[in-house]
Order: structure tokens, then C-alpha cells, then sequence
């Protein structure tokens, strides 16, 4: 199971040296970072910084001259340039192995949108962003396979720990319907603060601080309830909330557009960033629609990964056999959703197995390969004579997974018994209400 290090990072050239300890890895220094990457030995490590930190300087450090800015790109240079220059110079003399985790990239300095007044420079935009650009990067680089990701909160500042851990939450939430996920939060004890100096002396020398375990739990899955303004997007993400396998494999995204949509906002939001000299301004946020595409893209990275099934679909119709590997690997979880779904999934196959063998005209069409309203085959097979509804309640819907005999319909292909939508409009319709409404 590969492990992932997370930390928020404020001011670094604040931060004064004292001995961490952690699962018996002990330092006198001014990070947590060593003392973790020591005692976990993490695949990757991931340091969440703010622009505001652009032309920092306390005492002196980092040796890196304050500067006028004309693009928003010199902003982020500026920021992990001076971020570089802490581990280099001040972490690495005692923990030498993260130089060349940084020359390597097991080390990535993310560089977030923040907001505040500060005499090295002025950020504004909206708090908000830093939540949505911490969704997008965590969805591009956590891994799509099993893993335990470690949140080390301890140098967090503001908004940064409670923003960092609900984007964390939502993604490992997403993750954890195919793979096995786990969460650990970390957070030292506070440093000593209102002593004087020859007093804090002592006390430092005389301080050990545990790295405290403040949450280590299994992540249990958890959909997605947003509705994005791409209505096949949302009713995939109505079919994972609901348990809808038809309409799952109907309308599964595809990774590479879903990326271009997601790419094409952040770049936007970029273009409209204005830089002048020390003044940096967010001219708009990040849509509504941002962070949901993030987690949707997140989610079918995870599935990509995990089984070659998904990597078919889209697919406007599958196999009966196709639908039952699909609710063993996305609802097993969810043992409501799973029990529901197998259940008229293997309804339907027993219809059609019976209405195969049955002699009559309905039985001949299904023999003969043609399509079929699955509600003919049911009446046929069951001797019944239920009449096709005008209007499908989404209640009725939800309750039958959205395999409803009077909207899916029904093929042979050798052995496969292949189901499918006719009326792409209709299941759309159905799926957004039965999580939103009309």
C-alpha cells in the first residue's frame, strides 16, 4: 500500500528548532517533515504553500531579494523557490535524503491561491480557491490504487488544515469504493510562545514534542451529491449515489475530456489573475462545477485503475454479466446498494432465460437477435399484461436501481443478454431528479 505525506505548510522562516519525536524517530530541528519522512518513509510527499508567501523574508531568510512581479507563473516561482531554500538550507544538514527527494520529485512544493494584506504582498480572491485548487492537485497526483495518506496539520495556518482535510476526505471517500483507503492526521503540540529568552532556552532544550495521532480510520466510501451544470455528468454521479449500474456504464466519463473541461477552467482562472509589482488579484473564482469535476475525475481515475472493465465504457449497451462485475466492484461496499442492485439485475436474467425457452412471437424476436422493450419480455415470459406507463415517478426509479421494465430494453448476442436505454433524455431526467429534484 503506497503511503502519501501531506503537509500544509504557513511561514517556515517563523519556525524555530525544538525536538519532534515520532514512532521513535527523534530530531532537534525546525520541521516535523524529517522526523515524519524518517519514521514513515513515504512514496511521495506533498507541501501545500500560498502565494502570499511571495518575497517572504524574516531575518535575513531566504537570501532571495524581494521583486516586482509582472506574471502570475513568477509568483509560484518565487514561492517554491523560497520554500526550496528552507529544506536546502535549513532541514537537509540534518536529514540529508530530501535533496535528492526534491531533485527527484518524491518531494512536489504546491503553490495555492491564498488571500491577505501583508508587507511582502497583497493577495486578493476569494478563501474558496485554495479549496478548489487543493481538489484539482490532490486528483491529479494522490495515487489511484490503494494507499495511506498521512495529513500532517502541525505548521498549517487559517483556513489551510480544515480546507486541506475536507478535500482529502472527499477524494479518499471517492477512492475508497475500489480501493482500500486510509487516513491518519497528525499534529504536533504547540510550540512554547511568552517566555523570555533565557526562560525559552531552557525550556526548548528541556522539550521533547510527540507528533500526536489526532485520526486514523479507514475510509469508507462516500458519493458524490453535487450536481454539475453537464447533465450525463450528473446523472453518473446520480448513478453512484443511487445505485443505477445501467445508467453508470450509460453515461461513464471519459478521463481525457474530462481533464480538457477541468483544464480549460483552471486556465482561465489563471488568465484572469492580475499582477502588479507586489499586488495580486483573482479577478474571478473557480465555478461551481470546478470542484465536482475534480472529484468526478478523481473517482474515474480510481476505476480506471482497478479492473480493465471500466476502461470499455462508456457504453450505450452491455451485457447482463458486464452489470453484476460492475455492482461487485463499485457497490460491494454499500451493502444496501449492492443487495438492491444484484437483486433486479438477476431479475431480469431470470426473465430472459425463461422467455428465451417459451415458444411464442416475443420468444422467437429474442432468439432472432432483434431489440426488445423489456416490458413485452416480462409479460410475455410471466403471462402478465402490465400496460406501459406515460411517466415514470423517479421514486419507482430509484427503487428498481433505474432498470424499469417500461424504459430499458433488451438484446441477444450469443450468450450475452445485452440492456440498454432507448430515450437518453428520459434516464437523464429520472437520475437528476431522484437526487435533486425537479
Amino acid at each position: 500500500m503506497m503511503k502519501v505525506l501531506i503537509a500544509p505548510w504557513g511561514n517556515p522562516f517563523q519556525w524555530e528548532s525544538i525536538t519532534y519525536e515520532y514512532d521513535g524517530c527523534r530530531m532537534k530541528i525546525s520541521s516535523t517533515l524529517p522526523v515524519l519522512v524518517n519514521a514513515l518513509k513515504p512514496e511521495k510527499i506533498l507541501i501545500f504553500t500560498l502565494d502570499t508567501l511571495a518575497n517572504i523574508q524574516v531575518r535575513g531568510k531566504p537570501d532571495i531579494e524581494p521583486k516586482d512581479f509582472k506574471r502570475y507563473s513568477e509568483v509560484v516561482e518565487d514561492v517554491q523557490s523560497r520554500i526550496r531554500w528552507f529544506i536546502e538550507n535549513e532541514l537537509s544538514s540534518d536529514f540529508p535524503d530530501l535533496i535528492e527527494m526534491l531533485k527527484d520529485g518524491r518531494i512536489e512544493i504546491v503553490v495555492a491561491p491564498g488571500v491577505g494584506l501583508f508587507k511582502n504582498v497583497n493577495v486578493e480572491g476569494d478563501i474558496l480557491d485554495f479549496y478548489n485548487y487543493a481538489l484539482y492537485v490532490l486528483s491529479t497526483k494522490l495515487p489511484s490504487n490503494n494507499l495511506e495518506v498521512y495529513l500532517d496539520l502541525t505548521h498549517g495556518i487559517n483556513f489551510m488544515p480544515t480546507l486541506l482535510y475536507r478535500a482529502l476526505n472527499n477524494l479518499l471517500g471517492l477512492s475508497a469504493f475500489v480501493n482500500d483507503c486510509r487516513l491518519v492526521v497528525l499534529n504536533s503540540e504547540p510550540y512554547p510562545q511568552g517566555f523570555q529568552r533565557d526562560e525559552k532556552e531552557s525550556i526548548i532544550s528541556n522539550t521533547t514534542f510527540r507528533i500526536r495521532t489526532v485520526e486514523d480510520r479507514v475510509v469508507r466510501p462516500k458519493p458524490i451529491y453535487s450536481r454539475v451544470s453537464d447533465d450525463n455528468l450528473s446523472a453518473f454521479v446520480s448513478s453512484l449515489a443511487n445505485g443505477l449500474p445501467l445508467v453508470f456504464t450509460t453515461f461513464y466519463p471519459e478521463l481525457d475530456k474530462l481533464k480538457a473541461l477541468i483544464d480549460e477552467e483552471l486556465a482561465e482562472l489563471l488568465k484572469n489573475i492580475k499582477v502588479s509589482g507586489r499586488h495580486i488579484r483573482r479577478s474571478r473564482g473557480f465555478s461551481n462545477d470546478f470542484k465536482t469535476l475534480s472529484k468526478i475525475y478523481y473517482f474515474v481515475r480510481c476505476l480506471n485503475s482497478s479492473h480493465e472493465i471500466f476502461e470499455e465504457l462508456p457504453k450505450e449497451e452491455v451485457s447482463i454479466d458486464t452489470l453484476e462485475g460492475l455492482i461487485e466492484l463499485v457497490f460491494k461496499k454499500i451493502k444496501r446498494l449492492e443487495i438492491i442492485t444484484k437483486r433486479d439485475v438477476r431479475q431480469i436474467r431470470d426473465t430472459i432465460k425463461k422467455a428465451i425457452k417459451k415458444e411464442g412471437k416475443i420468444g422467437d424476436m429474442l432468439r432472432m437477435g432483434k431489440k426488445l422493450l423489456y416490458l413485452d419480455v416480462y409479460n410475455f415470459a410471466r403471462d402478465k399484461n402490465i400496460l406501459k406507463r406515460d411517466k415514470i415517478d423517479p421514486r419507482d426509479f430509484i427503487a428498481h436501481s433505474g432498470l424499469i421494465s417500461d424504459i430499458i430494453y433488451v438484446r441477444l448476442r450469443g450468450e450475452d443478454k445485452l440492456l440498454s436505454y432507448e430515450n437518453g433524455e428520459e434516464v437523464i431526467g429520472l437520475s437528476i431528479k431522484s437526487v435533486w429534484g425537479d
